[in-house]
């Protein structure tokens, strides 16, 4: 009786996860984000804005939006792959008030900064979020080490939960590298030298590496279409993470030593990104016909998913060109960097890929977690058209901005195109979720076979 009632608890803790996801992003997130884009957009500068805030929002969109997304499915989902149970449910969910906790407190710490307490308060919002993570990779562990079953995904997963907690562990010391900078100077250089490398840890380390691994499973299983070749599963294994330690080195050594040679290097990392994100919907055929339900209302946004996995990465390996051959010439200065520009590819990967995925993927497997008929749920049309909308306006406005100023009045309202679409659909999860509630939960088995098929 006892081992039935944990299993059922394990059952249910991908609930609380994705709402906390779905309030994360609808509040600091997004939220916090769009409101921060119409302040840029009615001054007309990137600058306009506490860049604070800017810290703020994007971590609650890593460690709370992405971050609870993640946990949720890892919870749900993999030990229905491995044929076991979650181990210990109850530690399990102490992991959400946690990160709840250390992501507000973080939150307040960036708001407040420079003054007192907002350092200890940081710190302590970090080591809690630490603990947090520390929690979930043991859970994770304990959970696989009970089975004997194999799966392409298995070195993906191990690799994000290392980056995950490189991330986690470097939070604190960032926070205070960027909010207890001396003056502006210094605050410009540590932003400018170790924001992309961490970010680049999260995005790319945490979210790409656990989706690319992820999609090993959810693809061929869920919607009938091709595995990838095992050659081209340990090149995207290899190559992504490969690329992303080459990236971060070769930044980090351009920017400490002040020889642009170093960044030069940066475009073999580049183009191995580029190549990943062109072949791995090849390998699947994504946008050929499948064996499974093509007409699944999560598959448009896992293809359209896939073409801003592209575009993102287009945009990363022309940069060098565009800073050097058009922006630098153009502005007449000293400093080859556009922010705009490289907002525009962070912008394209979180949310043209890491979000569209999200949607995605929750939008196929929270009916079938639920025991409800996907047939019978919305088409998510509007979710769909909408987030595209405006992440074409937001990423085309923004580096038109380089150009003409008055892009940034489109900037301004994009950003609630976004929130607009992101609240249709948490609308509609939490929907489905409650209606869960009420049926009670599917047995191991069933749901098992009701996530592939």
């Amino acid at each position: 009786m006892e081992q039935k009632q944990t299993v059922v608890m394990g059952d249910k803790l991908y609930r609380y996860f994705f709402i906390g996801g779905i309030v994360t992003v609808l509040t600091l997130g997004c939220m916090w984000g769009a409101i921060n884009l119409l302040l840029i957009g009615r001054e007309h500068t990137f600058h306009g804005i506490d860049y604070s805030w800017v810290l703020a929002h994007g971590h609650a969109m890593v460690f709370g939006f992405v971050g609870f997304f993640i946990m949720g499915f890892s919870y749900h989902a993999l030990p229905r792959f491995k044929e076991t149970s979650l181990w210990n449910p109850t530690l399990a969910f102490s992991v959400l008030p946690l990160m709840a906790v250390g992501m507000l407190l973080q939150a307040v710490a960036h708001v407040i900064a420079p003054r007192p307490p907002y350092l200890p308060l940081g710190i302590l919002a970090g080591t809690i979020q630490v603990a947090a993570v520390l929690i979930f990779v043991q859970v994770l562990q304990r959970t696989l080490g009970k089975s004997k079953v194999q799966h392409p995904f298995d070195p993906f997963l191990k690799a994000a939960l290392g980056w995950l907690l490189l991330a986690v562990i470097l939070n604190p010391l960032i926070f205070t590298l960027f909010e207890s900078a001396p003056d502006q100077d210094s605050f410009l250089f540590r932003v400018s030298s170790f924001n992309i490398p961490y970010r680049d840890i999260q995005m790319l380390g945490v979210a790409v590496v656990m989706i690319l691994g992820i999609s090993l499973q959810i693809l061929p299983h869920g919607y009938g279409l091709r595995q990838p070749s095992a050659r081209w599963r340990k090149f995207i294994l290899w190559g992504t993470n490969g690329a992303i330690i080459l990236g971060i080195a070769t930044f980090l050594g351009g920017m400490l030593t002040g020889n642009h040679w170093w960044h030069a290097a940066s475009v073999i990392s580049y183009l191995l990104l580029l190549t990943i994100a062109i072949g791995t919907p090849l390998q699947y055929r994504l946008f050929g016909k499948n064996r499974g339900n093509n007409s699944d209302r999560g598959l448009k946004f896992i293809r359209a998913a896939y073409v801003w996995l592209i575009v993102a990465m287009l945009l990363l390996a022309f940069g060098p060109f565009y800073m050097f051959g058009i922006y630098l010439p153009m502005t007449g200065g000293e400093n080859p960097f556009s922010h705009a520009y490289f907002g525009a590819y962070r912008h394209a990967l979180t949310v043209g890929f890491i979000t569209m995925m999200i949607v995605g993927v929750s939008a196929r497997v929270v009916p079938h977690f639920s025991g409800i008929d996907s047939a019978k749920t919305r088409s998510l049309w509007l979710v769909f058209i909408l987030l595209n909308l405006g992440n074409l306006l937001r990423i085309t406005s923004q580096i038109t901005t380089d150009f003409q100023p008055a892009a940034f009045d489109i900037i301004g309202f994009s950003g609630f195109i976004e929130v607009t679409a992101l609240a249709i659909w948490g609308v509609d999860l939490i929907g489905n979720i409650r209606a869960g509630k009420r049926g009670g939960p599917l047995s191991v088995p069933q749901e098992q076979e009701k996530i592939l098929d």
